[in-house]
């Protein structure tokens, strides 16, 4: 293509451009509102493990952490420092289990007792405030954050009242509420961490049956697991025990934090690439019109296909970059704190990964190409004199069609046919209700999960964690709401426009305004009801792939669909009553679309 095509392609493109802002905003919305979902549940997981290896390096996170009861543990930490293949050590730390107090709330917490000057394993980082001292707390970020407590304000510990001299977050323990290394083998109740100098937890434990922790750092982190088989033989006096974590336990109960959030973010993203598709659909239905005389214009002035599809390609493509760009912007920059419910690691923004490019940018061009390539291609195969005259569609004869809506209403009739006349664009508002009718189900699938659960279930980690994925879930059917709204109405008013001559001829033989406006809106139920009926069965089993199998009751189904076909009724008919105010003789004399 030569340097004047590309020149006079550009222009267009610019042109076309800054005259219709409103559809460049449009498009760019749904397009990026669909990358984003979907980068940001890709990015989700590797941001769990850049944050933790980010703050095991802050920290001088151990490789393996020794927790025993043995009283004194000196026989076992030299052993174990002695073991091949370890460069360095720390503790043994005394701790103990137990319950805390602030701000009138009681929480399960491990107490740590530490010495004030640095350690090479295991150094907690201070986010706020200082390092622990005597008669003062350090407690964990994403624990303080829970509770509520701030530098300045006290607790309870062991009956004293304990001022927070700190806040931390540490590499050596789960984050909150996994976060409590001091219980017992058995069952384990969630907490969260506490640190205090060595003398002021063995004050506050008194009577409390505690253990010690040491931490180890290896020469081959990534033998962590060969080296704690090789040492788990290791006898222990008496009663005693001795259990071993790794770093790769931690990090992998730091990543279940998550385990449903990726997945709802994902199918979340493809949801939304469904929505944006009839955008985009939508979009190029509104500018057929213009698009056709743009085609004709261009051809008649000598422009081959290549060029007039470049022409009416380029801007779509120009936006999709765009949009991707933003997504994946917006994914990376928000895929920390999503990664990180409770605060206990470093927050830290990582390019994207080439997998999380390549998807979002393959979902861009998927989405843009599926919507506009076929209103291209049409327009681009017209002939010059067709395009340039921009005659009336010719209406598509179905007898059998014709012969089952002839005794219906003339409301219903109309509908029908305007359905019949345009199949795929039935198509497109039905699976945009389908869409939008999965993700309503899975919310309310999963409140009727957090109801039947028994209240023990509600509390700990797995508070943290639906608290969370309840919200993505809010957040992406609300996006995905927004959307379809936009959709409903630009379905409308693109149909209204384009079956105004039909709709205005029945018009001049009787029909009365309303029941115009009552075939559009019938044309439109008639897409969305098989898209709902479909929507509610999809959602359940799909919620129930990373669930359980709890169904909603079947009243909060049957009001959220018709709920969603009362609003697609009454976006509709805004769009169709604006068409009803024109005169039948003006629309008439109009130039045929």
């Amino acid at each position: 293509m030569t340097v004047g095509r590309l020149l006079l392609i550009c222009r267009l493109v610019l042109r076309d451009l800054r005259r219709h802002p409103g559809q460049v905003v449009m498009f760019v919305v749904a397009v990026t509102a669909a990358t984003t979902a979907l980068a940001l549940g890709l990015a989700t997981t590797s941001a769990v493990d850049t944050a933790y290896a980010k703050t095991r390096e802050a920290t001088a996170g151990p490789d393996v952490t020794a927790t025993t009861t043995d009283p004194d543990p000196s026989g076992l930490a030299e052993r174990l420092t002695q073991a091949p293949g370890v460069v360095a050590h720390a503790g043994p730390y005394f701790a103990f289990d137990t319950t805390i107090r602030a701000h009138g709330r009681t929480a399960h917490s491990a107490v740590e007792g530490r010495d004030r000057a640095p350690s090479a394993v295991d150094q907690p980082l201070v986010t706020s405030g200082t390092w622990v001292r005597p008669g003062g707390a350090v407690v964990e970020r994403g624990f303080a954050q829970a509770i509520g407590v701030r530098v300045g304000e006290r607790v309870t510990i062991g009956g004293r009242s304990v001022p927070v001299v700190g806040i931390a977050i540490s590499a050596a323990t789960s984050v909150y509420p996994w976060g409590d290394p001091a219980q017992g083998p058995g069952p384990s109740d969630f907490g969260g961490m506490v640190w205090l100098t060595t003398a002021d937890a063995r004050a506050a434990a008194g009577d409390t049956p505690g253990v010690h922790l040491i931490q180890l750092k290896l020469a081959d982190p990534a033998a962590s697991g060969r080296f704690t088989d090789s040492v788990s033989t290791t006898d222990v006096t008496g009663d005693a025990w001795v259990n071993y974590l790794t770093w790769q336990d931690i990090l992998r109960t730091d990543a279940n934090m998550i385990r449903f959030t990726r997945p709802t973010l994902v199918i979340g993203g493809w949801l939304l690439a469904v929505a944006a598709m009839v955008t985009l659909a939508a979009l190029a239905a509104v500018r057929a019109t213009r698009d056709n005389r743009r085609a004709g214009l261009l051809k008649a002035i000598g422009a081959g296909p290549g060029t007039v599809a470049a022409v009416l390609l380029a801007q779509y493509l120009l936006l999709t970059v765009l949009a991707t760009a933003l997504g994946l912007a917006a994914g990376t920059l928000t895929a920390p704190e999503l990664a990180d419910p409770s605060a206990g690691l470093l927050n830290t923004v990582s390019p994207p990964s080439s997998g999380t490019v390549t998807a979002a940018l393959f979902l861009a061009v998927v989405v843009t190409l599926t919507s506009t390539l076929g209103p291209a291609l049409r327009t681009v195969r017209a002939g010059t004199v067709h395009a340039l005259a921009n005659p009336a569609h010719l209406l598509t004869h179905h007898p059998r069609l014709n012969a089952v809506t002839a005794y219906l209403p003339t409301s219903l009739l109309l509908g029908a046919r305007l359905v019949a006349r345009r199949p795929g664009r039935a198509v497109l508002a039905s699976a945009g209700a389908a869409a939008t009718t999965l993700m309503v189900t899975a919310v309310l699938t999963f409140h009727a999960e957090l109801d039947a659960a028994p209240a023990y279930k509600r509390f700990g980690p797995i508070e943290v964690r639906t608290d969370q994925t309840g919200q993505v879930l809010l957040a992406v059917t609300l996006a995905l709401v927004a959307l379809s709204t936009l959709n409903t109405v630009l379905l409308g008013w693109s149909t209204a426009v384009q079956a105004r001559r039909t709709l205005t001829i029945s018009r001049t033989l009787g029909a009365t305004p309303g029941q115009v406006v009552t075939a559009l809106c019938a044309a439109q139920l008639l897409a969305a009801v098989p898209g709902v009926a479909a929507g509610i069965p999809a959602g359940v089993g799909l919620y129930w792939l990373f669930g359980t199998q709890v169904t909603p009751p079947g009243s909060w189904l049957l009001t959220a669909a018709l709920v969603i076909l009362l609003a697609v009724g009454a976006l509709t008919a805004l769009p169709a009553w604006a068409h009803t105010r024109s005169s039948a003789g003006r629309v008439l004399d109009a130039e045929p679309v």
